[in-house]
């Protein structure tokens, strides 16, 4: 006789192996209808599509506001720029649209190459090439490999955008036999960048030349390192066809997008830039820079794990801490590797290095720390470390201090974030019922913070109550 356990193991590996196979056919219908479906929209929609390994999202907001200048524009929302996205978003496209921006990641060999099976770039932006999931690639050539085949995608009458400061992308354009809208410093740049400035609390503003004359492009960005994603979104406008002084025009209305040099003031007169999406080891320097020309009060950098490093981690986190401490009045390091970084304390006597391996702790002690006037810059991953929280518990006190949950996106749409803490309840009998039935009301969070929201409707109920027993009884 078989026994029961080997029958639901059989039962259980054919339940997994069919929804294996379901969710696979549903993959590939869907694969199918995008693929059909983008034939037709070929026809009336102009794509661009942008890649590099950083200031993609910014490039794409920028041009997306842009292009609308023109018509009407679909553009990835958020950072949904996996290859495996680009289905769904084809699918959410409409003919009425006249402009499609898709960011694109390649952030593992092979991951373009699902997306150019089913649209077409028209037009296409290459930032830079630098060591982002370098540990996937091994090398930078394999990088520019797979980033330069989206300029290779393009038809023969597409419009490349390349940044013509970068070695790897100045190479793939000079060898893409594509018309190439050169952006950058260097000589040869269509739209070239003369002049970048960006000191706190000022935003970024740009001159550049473009065919003999002279622009001022103002932003609502911060940091000289953005300026990058602003000459290439003007280059996309020139691509659609859109004058320069109205591509300008349109700058200047794109704020950051969260967690990319993303400035957040609150009540109490601290600031806090967000740099909180990634932390590459490589792209700490930009926000540093920014830093130590900032003009504020005090100071502070908060720093969590970083990554795509060369050095062996007891060696980076000292050396960052170090840069750190150099245009910082205070510098805290937070998670795992955070130890790390404590060993340039040991016989020198530094007094504003702050280490913390578990991120409460270090929220505890910045709560009592920051006060009016506070410049806080965020470095970190957000998979890793969710530093977000440490902004947001400012204000209000945060439920969740999760180390590692996994979740990608940030923590101000996670329902974790501010769980309903019950602060005192109240026990009502229901009015003209002796049944013996009760009601439970939680009051719910204290605070005006709280005041019309699902974690205050405890204190609407028991109002509610209050009413009905009043008429009820008199």
């Amino acid at each position: 006789m078989i026994k029961i356990s080997v029958i639901r193991r059989i039962q259980h590996m054919v339940w997994n192996n069919f929804y294996k196979w379901l969710r696979s056919g549903v993959h590939l219908f869907r694969f199918w209808l995008a693929f059909v479906y983008s034939k037709r929209l070929k026809k009336t929609v102009c794509f661009a599509g942008i890649t590099g390994s950083a200031g993609k999202t910014t490039v794409k907001d920028v041009s997306a506001n842009i292009l609308r200048t023109a018509g009407q524009c679909f553009s990835t929302p958020e950072t949904q720029n996996y290859s495996h996205s680009v289905v769904r978003l084809l699918l959410r496209v409409r003919p009425r649209h006249r402009f499609c921006v898709l960011e694109l990641s390649g952030g593992n060999p092979g991951e373009l190459d699902k997306p150019f099976r089913l649209f077409t770039p028209n037009i296409a932006v290459l930032t830079l090439i630098a060591r982002d999931h370098f540990r996937a690639f091994k090398s930078l050539d394999a990088i520019a490999k797979e980033k330069g085949k989206l300029i290779s995608a393009l038809p023969a009458d597409g419009v490349a955008i390349l940044n013509i400061d970068d070695p790897l992308v100045r190479a793939i354009g000079e060898s893409c036999n594509r018309k190439v809208i050169w952006v950058g410093e260097a000589d040869g740049a269509i739209i070239r960048l003369l002049k970048a400035r960006s000191r706190w609390p000022e935003p970024l503003a740009l001159e550049v030349e473009y065919e003999g004359g002279r622009y001022e492009v103002r932003t609502g960005f911060h940091g000289k390192h953005l300026a990058l994603s602003v000459l290439s979104a003007l280059g996309v406008g020139l691509a659609a066809g859109i004058p320069l002084t109205s591509a300008i025009a349109a700058v200047a209305e794109v704020r950051p997008a969260e967690g990319r040099m993303e400035i957040v003031s609150n009540e109490n007169g601290i600031t806090f830039l967000r740099d909180d999406w990634k932390a590459p080891h490589w792209s700490l320097s930009a926000p540093l820079e920014f830093m130590a020309e900032a003009e504020a009060r005090r100071k502070i950098i908060i720093i969590g794990t970083l990554s795509d490093y060369s050095l062996s981690a007891s060696k980076l986190y000292p050396k960052v801490a170090r840069q750190a401490l150099e245009v910082a009045d205070i510098v805290i390091f937070v998670g795992p590797h955070a130890p790390r970084a404590a060993k340039v304390k040991r016989g020198t006597g530094v007094e504003n290095l702050h280490t913390f391996s578990e991120i409460r702790e270090a929220s505890a002690f910045l709560n009592a720390l920051l006060e009016p006037g506070d410049l806080v810059l965020l470095k970190g991953s957000n998979k890793a470390d969710h530093l977000v929280r440490l902004m947001y518990t400012t204000q209000n006190p945060v439920s969740c201090w999760a180390s590692r949950c996994g979740v990608k996106d940030f923590c101000g749409s996670c329902p974790r974030l501010y769980k309903s803490v019950l602060t005192s309840a109240t026990i009502i009998p229901l009015a003209g019922n002796d049944s013996g039935r009760k009601v439970i009301v939680g009051l719910g969070n204290p605070g005006p913070g709280y005041e019309n929201t699902p974690h205050n409707a405890g204190y609407m109920v028991l109002d509610r109550m209050a009413k009905k027993n009043e008429r009820i009884m008199g």
